[in-house]
């Protein structure tokens, strides 16, 4: 018998603990603390992705390219006066949808589609509306990346085939004529140009999912005709015939799925009568369960070549959905992120302002009891597990709501701005001062919101960003000697924004705006000059929320309107939701250097709060596992 050392080149090792390198992976060491043979696996899930421009559903049948360049093409979804079939198209580039050339006509309800987004194949489906009494048809339709043009006729018309392999070489199998017509049997060959015949399968089926290749295919699942029965069987293709091999785990119909390898596949979503969140892999031989979507869906598109990598978009019916999942696989199995206790202010206080760090914050000013009152000139600093008392803002210095912070360092941090709703004298501030660690300072005032309030703040003591207010699209920025002068206009007129980062990659996110004034979900980051809009989150934010960060790749929001308890974050390229507070709240102040350390502190719901927590984010951990002799 061969050694494992002859196998895989490593002996081996006697470790006291685990390895924490990536150079674990697939290697086998035995721990003698534990008394175990362990080894790092690699491990899949699922998260967001970019939505859809056009909800749509009734598409999967249809696998077009990988999760970094995948076509949807046609379609169908349910506006306002009845379901429609589409035409458009969009591309998807690992991050976000964007709309290609148009189909010549509208083409959906199960069309077949196989390729990539740059030689992709479409055919069967309906081509017109209303959907009802539509025909189906027997045209294919080719795409270069970047216009359509017509494919070989299929010997007849039909929907809901399964179907796999590339442009000049597909099979299409099974489907029907319109639903509640017999289930066919028939498969049908292409080669780039031309449909023949190929072998029958052993079940008619309309609705499954067919991947593989035109040599060494599989179809599995879907439903025969009426009375419809959901099958669970799996069918392999040669080339020339189908053969029965081993069941899928349950009865499934309308799953989507990659056009992955005979022995690589994966399919998810479906369900025997509606939207689910399963997933399936398949080594060739058997199924067995994967990790499920975080969305169920039903009826939607996929996209991808293995089972280590999908794209799952659309689906469901009523109504169609625009969202998209990305399933990705990695050797690391997060710890996820936690909110865990801190250390309570000294009193209740919220619209307060924070800076500085998880272990080295500031909670400035705010209200201390409720809506109205006199706002508080009080300072107080946080060592990672207690609040103490700081150096007291000047008299008239302090805010309440739209006073805005730097997100600097205990130690160097500058706070302007606000409103005093109590006399003396009540009105908006234009007052900025300056902290060193234990006193405020008196500098230029700042002009920029004298009469509209409500701004966010972000940046350093030497180089502070402030942004939006009341109805206005406002920005300033000042210099190391406090001199403020106009920046970049925000996109639109937003104020009680989420805000931070460095005075030169800067975002803003949520806060209040529109005609008439309502909580947004829009998000921008600055360059130092101009302000440039990305994807909007998944959450309207507002009412000064806890936010903390570096920059526009690195920021955190959690809290806010209506007492939330959600938290995002954003890490440069796209929002995603993470753990929730443990205290809902709006109106707490944020701290941390970086989205992944921070703290939130007061806030209200509905009473005022003096509660602190501590967020740690999700911590990279290998996937190690266990070996057993079972």
């Amino acid at each position: 018998m061969s050694e494992y050392k002859t196998l895989f080149g490593k002996a081996v090792k006697a470790l006291a603990s685990d390895p924490t390198d990536a150079g674990a992976e697939g290697q086998i060491w035995y721990n003698t603390t534990t008394d175990s043979f362990r080894t790092v696996l690699s491990v899949g899930s699922w998260s967001s992705g970019g939505s859809l421009g056009t909800a749509r559903y009734q598409i999967s049948s249809s696998h077009i390219g990988v999760e970094t360049a995948a076509l949807i093409a046609g379609g169908r979804n349910n506006p306002p006066g009845g379901a429609q079939v589409l035409n458009n198209s969009e591309q998807y580039d690992g991050s976000s949808w964007s709309a290609e050339t148009n189909l010549p006509s509208v083409r959906g309800v199960f069309q077949s589609g196989v390729g990539t987004a740059t030689a992709g194949l479409v055919w069967w489906g309906r081509l017109s509306n209303p959907i009802p009494g539509a025909p189906t048809t027997n045209t294919s339709l080719h795409y270069d990346g970047s216009s359509w043009t017509a494919g070989g006729n299929l010997p007849s018309a039909g929907e809901s085939a399964g179907c796999g392999g590339t442009q000049t070489a597909a099979f299409s199998a099974g489907g029907e004529n319109v639903p509640g017509s017999p289930t066919r049997v028939i498969t049908s060959e292409y080669n780039g140009s031309t449909w023949t015949a190929g072998g029958d399968l052993n079940t008619g089926r309309a609705k499954g999912i067919g991947f593989g290749t035109q040599t060494a295919g599989v179809m599995a699942v879907g439903q025969t005709a009426a009375p419809a029965t959901i099958l669970n069987d799996t069918e392999e293709y040669n080339g020339t015939a189908w053969t029965s091999v081993n069941n899928m785990v349950t009865p499934q119909q309308q799953i989507g799925g990659n056009n992955s390898p005979q022995t690589d596949g994966f399919i998810y979503g479906g369900g025997p009568d509606g939207p689910n969140v399963q997933s399936f892999k398949y080594n060739g031989t058997t199924w067995s369960t994967a990790p499920n979507l975080v969305t169920a869906r039903y009826s939607q598109g996929g996209a991808g070549n293995s089972g280590s990598s999908a794209l799952a978009y659309g689906g469901s019916g009523a109504p169609a959905s625009t969202a998209t999942e990305e399933f990705t696989t990695s050797i690391y199995s997060p710890i996820a992120a936690t909110w865990t206790s801190g250390g309570n202010l000294p009193a209740p206080v919220s619209a307060n302002q924070g800076a500085g760090t998880q272990t080295a914050a500031l909670s400035i000013s705010g209200q201390p009891t409720a809506p109205g009152t006199a706002a508080t000139t009080a300072t107080n600093e946080y060592d990672g597990s207690a609040w103490t008392a700081g150096g007291s803002l000047a008299a008239g210095a302090a805010s309440y709501g739209g006073a805005s912070a730097t997100k600097g360092s205990q130690t160097a941090s500058l706070f302007w701005g606000g409103y005093n709703p109590t006399p003396p004298p009540a009105g908006f501030r234009t007052t900025v001062s300056s902290y060193d660690g234990s006193s405020w300072t008196a500098q230029s005032p700042f002009p920029g919101f004298s009469t509209t309030g409500y701004a966010s703040g972000a940046g350093t003591e030497n180089a502070a960003l402030g942004m939006g207010g009341y109805l206005v699209t406002n920005t300033y920025e000042s210099d190391a000697s406090y001199n403020w002068t106009a920046g970049g206009a925000l996109p639109q007129a937003r104020y009680a924004t989420a805000a931070g980062g460095p005075q030169t990659a800067a975002i803003s996110a949520g806060g209040f705006g529109g005609s008439p004034v309502v909580i947004q979900n829009n998000a921008d980051t600055y360059d130092g000059s101009s302000w440039t809009a990305i994807s909007v989150t998944p959450i309207s934010y507002a009412q000064k929320n806890g936010c903390f960060g570096t920059d526009s790749s690195d920021f955190v929001v959690a809290g806010g309107e209506s007492n939330r308890a959600d938290t995002i974050a954003w890490d440069g390229i796209s929002w995603s939701t993470t753990t929730s507070l443990s205290t809902g709240r709006q109106g707490g102040s944020g701290a941390g250097a970086s989205g992944s350390i921070g703290l939130l502190s007061g806030g209200q719901n509905p009473s005022f709060t003096n509660v602190t927590e501590e967020f740690t984010g999700e911590i990279p951990a290998l996937n190690y596992k266990t070996l057993t002799s079972s």
